[in-house]
């Protein structure tokens, strides 16, 4: 599978099941077996509720741009790569310190997991050396 692909994958999943149901996939007692926070988020209304759903909707619309408005592969692959070492301090604070309502291991599994994704993605876009050879750049001058 490449980098591409299992990037529409997973921002596809987390945009189905945050805009949907984040308390029954993520919480507590979630059938992701991750519970990323420990009290409900509630519903759309509820401020927690509607900041999941904005975050799963923002990660949905990431990935129907590259599948249905033309986003390259080379731009999706960055913008993932972005996210993933953009949200490191954000997560990472939140790994490091405990409060009621985070789950502490699932955070420090998900900043191990946001370095091997964004390593990952370097690697294959070429950002790292390797992977795919970047387009060379014309040389003609433009009038």
């Amino acid at each position: 599978i490449t980098y591409d692909k299992a990037m529409q994958v997973y921002f596809g999943m987390y945009a189905a099941t945050m805009t949907t149901f984040p308390d029954e996939v993520w919480g507590k007692d979630g059938l992701g077996q991750l519970p990323y926070f420990l009290k409900p988020v509630g519903d759309a209304l509820a401020p927690a509720g509607f900041f999941a759903r904005l975050v799963g909707m923002l990660f949905g619309l990431l990935v129907f741009g590259r599948l249905k408005c033309g986003v390259s592969e080379d731009a999706f692959s960055k913008q993932t790569i972005a996210f993933h070492v953009a949200s490191l301090l954000p997560f990472g604070n939140i790994a490091l310190n405990t409060t009621a309502d985070w789950t502490k291991w699932v955070w420090q599994l998900q900043v191990v997991i946001n370095v091997l994704l964004a390593l990952w993605g370097a690697q294959s876009t070429g950002l790292l050396g390797g992977g795919k050879k970047k387009a060379k750049r014309s040389t003609r001058k433009r009038a």
